[in-house]
C-alpha cells in the first residue's frame, strides 16, 4: 500500500518568524485608523458612530444609495493596489524606472479614490482645511500632466488606448455639468446616469490600463 504522507503542523516559532516581516505593516492597517477615528471625535467632536457604522444605515437610506460611486471607489482601489504592488515588486527587481511609473499609477488612483470616498475636494478641502475647489482641481490636474509627461514613453507601450479614454471619460463627467447642464436639466435625474455613467466609465477604463501596462510589465523578463 501506498505510505500516507504525514501531516505535520508548523511550530509556533516557525509561524512566528515568518510573519515577522509582516507584522508592523498589519498593525499599522488595523490600529491607524481606529486611533484616527478616536481622536477626530476627541479633536473635532464627531460622534464615534458617525465615522464606524455604514453611511447608508446612519442616513437611513436604500441599501443601494450610492451603488455606483461605491463600486467606483473599489475600483480605485483595485487600480491602485495592481499598481502598488507591481511597484514594490519592480523595485526588488532592480527596475527603478518601472517602479517609479507604478508608484505614480498607485499615487493618482490611491487619491482618487480617498478624493471619491470622502469627497475631498467638493467638502473636506474648502470646508475644513480652507483649500478652494479650483485649486485641488489644479493640483490635480498638475500631477496628471507631470505624470504623462513623465511616463509617456512607458504608458504608449501598453493600453495607451484605455488611459486616453479614461482621462477623456473622467474629464467629460467633470466639466458636463457646465458645457451642457441646459440640456441635460431636461433629463431630470436621468441627468445623473449620464454624467456619472461617464465618470464609471473612465474609472472602468483606467483599471483596465493599470491591469494590462503591469501586467506586461510583470510579464517581461528584462531589466530596464
Amino acid at each position: 500500500m501506498p505510505s500516507r504522507a504525514r501531516l505535520t503542523l508548523p511550530s509556533i516559532r516557525s509561524l512566528v518568524d515568518s510573519a515577522r516581516p509582516a507584522v508592523w505593516p498589519a498593525v499599522s492597517v488595523g490600529l491607524v485608523p481606529i486611533a484616527l477615528v478616536a481622536v477626530a471625535s476627541v479633536v473635532l467632536g464627531i460622534e464615534v458612530q458617525l465615522m464606524t457604522r455604514d453611511v447608508a444605515a446612519i442616513g437611513e437610506l436604500h441599501p443601494l444609495a450610492g451603488v455606483l460611486s461605491s463600486l467606483g471607489v473599489l475600483l480605485w482601489w483595485t487600480s491602485a493596489t495592481i499598481w502598488l504592488f507591481s511597484a514594490n515588486v519592480f523595485r526588488t527587481q532592480g527596475r527603478p524606472d518601472d517602479a517609479r511609473f507604478a508608484l505614480g499609477g498607485g499615487a493618482l488612483s490611491a487619491y482618487l479614490a480617498l478624493d471619491d470616498l470622502f469627497q475631498f475636494h467638493e467638502a473636506l478641502a474648502p470646508t475644513y482645511l480652507g483649500i478652494p475647489e479650483a485649486v485641488v482641481y489644479a493640483a490635480l490636474l498638475v500631477a496628471f500632466v507631470a505624470y504623462f509627461v513623465a511616463f509617456w514613453g512607458r504608458i504608449v507601450e501598453h493600453g495607451a488606448l484605455f488611459v486616453l479614454l479614461s482621462v477623456g471619460m473622467l474629464a467629460a463627467s467633470a466639466s458636463v455639468d457646465v458645457v451642457l447642464d441646459k440640456y441635460l436639466g431636461r433629463l431630470g435625474h436621468w441627468n445623473y446616469l449620464f454624467e456619472d455613467g461617464l465618470k464609471w466609465l473612465g474609472i472602468c477604463c483606467w483599471l483596465v490600463f493599470a491591469a494590462m501596462r503591469c501586467r506586461a510589465g510583470l510579464l517581461a523578463r528584462r531589466a530596464v
